[in-house]
């Protein structure tokens, strides 16, 4: 339960929140071209994030399986 709550706090969070705002923004104020474009930016970034993660924890995992 512990890590859900720490996810509000971490980068990833934080980007998405930030894509999904800016994102909005720009489709209300009606600039379709420019909201697509800051989604695939955004997009690259919080994948490239979810990617990093994966690897982080797979790392840790066979780290902490080593020292047992």
């Amino acid at each position: 339960m512990r890590e859900k709550f720490l996810f509000f706090c971490s980068c990833t969070a934080i980007e998405i929140m930030t894509a999904i705002g800016v994102t909005g923004y720009l489709y209300y104020l009606g600039e379709y071209i420019l909201s697509l474009i800051s989604l695939v930016v955004f997009g690259k970034l919080i994948i490239f994030h979810f990617i990093m993660e994966y690897f982080d924890r797979k790392n840790r995992y066979n780290v902490e399986r080593i020292k047992i």
